[in-house]
């Protein structure tokens, strides 16, 4: 007997009304993410450390900028993260490395909708907290190595979360410290996989210890302290072994880091990114007073700790939004199992899909392939927009006009007969872009030089001293921003020695006569 047509509507995928809300938060959130343009300042420089690492060994030494001496040594910690954008751009092309950006961060705030589906049972609260999530770190999506952290955070944290909660069992727990070898040597945010583990020992210890309800067992607290040290001990699987964590310690006290860089600043609510922070703790704290599940000591450490993380710089909120937006809705929702206890979903769930709620899902993903990379230039998307991005060759739409595309190859045609002083995001192009070695002066690898040298560069880009500095250090050509460096460009403009050589909508090249 043929099938019926009733029976063909029943074999398709069954895609209900509460599915299409975290679809439709999900695709809002992937189409923004492939929209977002990278700026130079992390991206160019990391892909050469990974050109150098693939092609002549992990470098240890400043190598790029004349502002120190090039044996100065630096720490190339994410060699892994830098190396595997490389691989990836020699496959593909910088679209591919863009994608590849697009497709963690797609997967990550999956991962946070999922997991808040599992805590609170539905899909609308599922499609709120990831809406948060993505809101607070809406400025923190630039094309970088901390990318390869995202999963690898959300990982660590949902399995140890499911094991505490009953939803997996220990062989579940063996691969965090496999996630660590490559978290350690991907990206320096593997430390906060080292804190969410100890904050769950530490948790779920004290519940042990006042005999809470649902607390675990000894027995099943063994295998958390075990996959702790387990942990801890990867983290020593990298080039430095336990130099990581004296380099670690270096970083977060770094002045030049700490008081110039705008992601180590406490979050503003005058933006998008801090208001959305802002806003989340107090959601927060209100599901813990008025919700009808209370957070254990577990989850009070988690989220009091990634708040308190937060308030102390911008690079941290990501974490907090990952981790509090899935335990903020399972404090908002109606009691009731968590879904995987029960195999059910929640009552106002059930019901069959439809063939209308499967086409739009069908147009919501199509809508997201329509912004990848490939087929994002040719959408005709308005000009404002367009003129956001660089004209690079075999990367239209993808790197910000902040990328000194053709002041760089202004400077190849007609080549600078000695040192260059350069606007710092600029170094970072300049260093991928095979200009001659030594010859400028500044780039983004913040650490690597002094606390002074960034305080010179502060006064000489805002006019201050600029014929002192330039003659001192015998330099003969400047690569500038019109807009960051207007001073600069003001008074070289006023010195009969400098004369301008190139100038497009954002950069100008002087020379010396």
């Amino acid at each position: 007997m043929s099938p019926t047509s009733s029976d063909h509507t029943r074999q398709l995928p069954l895609v209900r009304l509460d599915h299409l809300w975290v679809l439709l938060a999900l695709s809002v959130i992937a189409v923004f993410i492939s929209l977002a343009p990278t700026s130079p300042n992390d991206f160019w420089w990391h892909l050469k450390a990974g050109e150098l690492t693939a092609t002549s060994g992990l470098p240890t030494t400043n190598l790029f900028a004349w502002g120190v001496p090039p044996e100065t040594p630096y720490i190339y910690q994410s060699w892994l993260g830098e190396r595997l954008f490389f691989q990836i751009y020699t496959f593909g092309g910088f679209p591919l490395v863009i994608f590849v950006r697009n497709l963690l961060g797609i997967t990550a705030y999956t991962l946070v909708a999922y997991e808040t589906h599992a805590r609170s049972g539905s899909w609308r609260l599922a499609a709120l907290a990831t809406l948060f999530a993505a809101a607070m770190t809406i400025n923190n999506l630039t094309t970088r190595t901390q990318n390869w952290s995202w999963v690898p955070f959300l990982v660590t944290l949902f399995v140890l979360g499911r094991y505490v909660d009953g939803r997996m069992g220990p062989r579940w727990l063996i691969g965090l410290p496999l996630v660590m070898i490559f978290w350690v040597n991907a990206h320096g945010a593997f430390v906060m996989g080292l804190l969410l583990a100890g904050a769950f020992v530490v948790g779920e210890t004290l519940r042990r210890l006042l005999r809470q309800p649902r607390a675990l067992a000894w027995y099943r607290l063994r295998p958390l302290y075990l996959v702790t040290g387990a942990m801890l001990l990867a983290t020593l699987i990298n080039p430095l072994g336990f130099g990581i964590f004296r380099y670690v310690q270096t970083l977060l006290n770094d002045p030049a880091s700490q008081a110039l860089i705008i992601e180590w600043q406490s979050p503003t609510p005058r933006n998008l990114a801090g208001a959305a922070f802002y806003l989340g703790v107090l959601a927060l704290f209100a599901a813990f007073g008025l919700g009808r599940r209370r957070p254990t000591i577990t989850e009070v450490l988690l989220v009091c700790g990634l708040a308190w993380q937060s308030f102390l710089g911008v690079r941290y909120v990501v974490w907090f939004g990952f981790a509090a937006m899935p335990i903020m809705a399972q404090s908002l929702a109606a009691a009731r199992p968590m879904v995987g206890t029960t195999g059910l979903p929640a009552r106002k769930e059930r019901g069959g899909g439809s063939v209308a709620n499967l086409a739009v899902a069908l147009f919501l993903l199509i809508a997201v392939l329509a912004v990848q990379p490939w087929t994002k230039p040719y959408l005709g998307l308005p000009a404002p927009y367009q003129a956001l991005f660089a004209d690079l060759p075999g990367a239209p739409l993808l790197f910000t006009v902040d990328t000194p595309v053709a002041a760089t190859e202004h400077l190849r045609t007609e080549p600078c007969d000695g040192r260059l002083f350069n606007e710092m995001g600029y170094g970072s192009y300049l260093a991928w872009a095979h200009y001659p070695q030594d010859l400028h002066f500044i780039d983004p690898r913040i650490e690597l030089f002094p606390f002074e040298l960034w305080q010179t560069y502060i006064e000489v880009s805002a006019g201050r001293g600029v014929a002192a500095f330039l003659d001192d250090h015998d330099v003969r050509c400047v690569l500038l921003h019109q807009t960051r460096q207007a001073g600069l460009a003001a008074t070289l403009a006023t010195l009969s020695t400098w004369e301008r050589s190139f100038q497009d909508d954002t950069s100008e090249v002087w020379r010396r006569r």
